[in-house]
């Protein structure tokens, strides 16, 4: 039946549009993307969208928000929350979905998801940084953490962009280094 999630119509439309929208991402910046683009590119009519999402970025927040989802899965998977794993299986999935992952995090699309999923690590991180500044105030460490959150997202960002020629083994070494100093 139509509009039932699961349904091969709605995987199907939901599938020409996303791929549709990411072929448009790779042209030019969410912001300048519009429903009739997708539609255009998609094959579809304008109905079957909005039965789907209300705008574009509707459509980038669902495509953000299963990559989120498939992330935090594959790592409460591993069982093991060391910042080490939790780097090494975000570098999988970016491997795994490289083309997609060029198109989401590349700078004129800025995703949030990188940042969902390294604020995930607040905790276990925020205890090293007490760790690392004992004298530092809660705000303070907020600060710090943003920053370290920040440069760790550019640093894969730049990686993506660099089409990740140097291994990821390399990178999240080069991470590692920078939260131990």
């Amino acid at each position: 039946m139509v509009g039932i999630k699961g349904n091969r119509r709605t995987l199907y439309s939901k599938k020409v549009m996303i791929d549709a929208f990411l072929m448009l991402l790779q042209e030019k910046p969410l912001n300048k993307i519009t429903v009739t683009d997708i539609c255009k590119e998609a094959d579809i009519n304008r109905g079957t969208f909005y039965s789907y999402y209300n705008d574009p970025f509707d459509l980038m927040r669902s495509i953000e928000e299963e990559m989120i989802e498939k992330m935090m899965s594959t790592i409460n998977i591993s069982g093991d929350e060391s910042l080490q794993n939790m780097l090494n299986e975000i570098f999988n999935l970016i491997l795994e979905n490289k083309e997609f992952c060029k198109i989401l995090f590349n700078e004129k699309n800025s995703s949030y998801v990188l940042g969902t999923l390294l604020n995930s690590a607040y905790e276990k991180k925020i205890e090293d940084i007490k760790k690392q500044f004992p004298m530092a105030n809660e705000t303070q460490l907020e600060y710090y953490f943003t920053y370290i959150t920040g440069g760790t997202i550019e640093i894969i960002r730049k990686w993506i962009n660099d089409d990740m020629k140097i291994p990821s083994g390399e990178v999240i070494r080069i991470l590692e280094s920078l939260y131990e100093s």
